[in-house]
């Protein structure tokens, strides 16, 4: 199991130090609060196969097209990835730069959940009884 006082621990402590550095240092108070980051970033990846798999096994009793739990995860780590890097490249002050990496995860959103937007278009054309 996670422990999230750990992360918050982390993430509190470099918060601080960065705010007693950046004074100083702004460009080193930003690559440790972006190092601090990325630290937290891999602790949690080590736990989500765990996570991943028991949502597969859990969803995969309950019926569900396997097809559309892989599109689902995909949006899912696609959401989670583009965030977390838009926030480190805000942090950097590189806002542009995060707007276009923010419309570049919702476009790839777009593009993943593609086959979901067909099966829905069909459903809706066989109630609305056209072919």
């Amino acid at each position: 199991m996670m422990n999230i006082m750990a992360i918050c621990g982390v993430a509190v402590v470099t918060a601080v130090l960065a705010l007693m550095l950046r004074s100083q240092s702004p460009h080193a108070a930003m690559m440790m609060s972006i190092a601090a980051g990325i630290l937290i970033f891999l602790y949690v990846m080590n736990h989500i196969p765990d996570t991943l798999f028991g949502m597969s096994d859990m969803l995969s009793s309950s019926g569900v097209d396997p097809t559309k739990l892989t599109i689902l995860f995909k949006v899912m780590g696609i959401c989670y990835i583009t965030e977390f890097t838009c926030d480190c490249v805000t942090e950097a002050g590189l806002l542009s730069l995060a707007t276009n990496l923010s419309f570049a995860g919702k476009v790839l959103v777009l593009l993943s959940s593609l086959p979901l937007f067909e099966q829905i278009i069909g459903v809706i054309q066989t109630l609305g009884g056209s072919s």
